[in-house]
């Protein structure tokens, strides 16, 4: 099994050093490479985000062996990237991925500027963690047939803990959510558990 690791708003090399170095021999990990790895959510109906979906799917497709299953894991925009990468790839004929880790995201539907909700615009926005407008999703597309998993940290103004159930509506099977503690960065202090979480659940799940 690989687990494909999505850029997002940090630092990607620092964030992602953790899982590579901390996953057992037997699960490969490969961190997605795209041309312009500092998007942001502002960018989602942009032809360099379409740009990304492309080369995304091109850079797991190239990676994967015959039959070889995988795991796509994001963070902030590369959370929804990988959620729309996974449609991306159903429609091309690729077997979806067994399961998505979604972090610091909200469920698309609930994805709009922050003043438009009604809060401050804040640091997220500043960063380019909120989108320039509210996330229209396809009509009528299936859930998808990935497990989710959804982190987030308890201070994160982002990605609303009391929120996330809703990623539920996007996937056929199971989805559950993980507090860690911190804002929408906490992977740089919980990096730790979020990699045992993930870990303990690739391997009981799928290669048991």
């Amino acid at each position: 099994m690989i687990l494909f690791g999505f850029p997002h708003c940090g630092d990607v090399a620092k964030s992602y050093l953790a899982w590579s170095h901390g996953l057992p021999a037997h699960i490969k990990f490969q961190c997605v490479e795209l041309i312009h790895a500092g998007l942001s959510m502002r960018e989602v109906y942009s032809a360099r985000w379409e740009q990304a979906l492309e080369e995304a799917c091109a850079f797991i497709k190239q990676h994967l062996e015959l039959g070889e299953e995988y795991v796509l894991i994001g963070h902030c925009w590369g959370s929804l990237l990988a959620f729309e990468v996974s449609h991306r790839l159903k429609e091309e004929g690729l077997a979806e991925p067994r399961h998505l880790f979604l972090s610091g995201c909200g469920a698309p539907h609930l994805l709009r500027p922050r003043a438009e909700a009604g809060g401050p615009l804040g640091r997220a926005a500043e960063l380019g963690c909120q989108p320039a407008e509210e996330y229209r999703t396809p009509l009528n597309r299936e859930p998808l047939r990935a497990r989710f998993s959804i982190f987030t940290g308890n201070k994160d103004e982002h990605a609303l803990a009391d929120q996330l159930a809703e990623w539920s509506r996007y996937t056929s099977k199971i989805c559950d959510v993980h507090v860690c503690e911190g804002d929408h960065a906490f992977w740089r202090s919980d990096s730790a558990k979020w990699l045992q979480l993930t870990q303990t659940i690739v391997e009981r799940e799928y290669l048991i």
